[in-house]
């Protein structure tokens, strides 16, 4: 990411919400990168265990995005092939 980005790609107050399971994780901050929502070395506490064991599963991720304003990314997956779990997180 550039430091000339726009601030709608800065996502901080992040909530990541399994619409399966109702499972959620604070996670903190994220950015929005090629399409994908993309968490990395969260200070906060890691996953809950059970929020990406099924691939098949979809999430929604609130959060408040540079400009302060909410927003609200429907029906995405996780994105292990592109993932490092405990460090590097991908949504799309």
């Amino acid at each position: 990411m550039t430091a000339a980005s726009s601030p709608a790609t800065r996502l901080h107050d992040v909530v990541v919400i399994n619409e399966q399971t109702g499972a959620r994780w604070q996670a903190g901050t994220a950015r929005i990168d090629a399409g994908r929502i993309v968490i990395e070395s969260p200070p906060r506490p890691r996953p809950p265990a059970d929020l990406l064991r099924n691939p098949s599963n979809t999430f929604t991720i609130a959060a408040i995005d540079g400009g302060e304003r909410a927003r609200r990314f429907q029906n995405v997956t996780f994105c292990p092939e592109s993932s490092i779990p405990s460090q590097r997180y991908e949504f799309g």
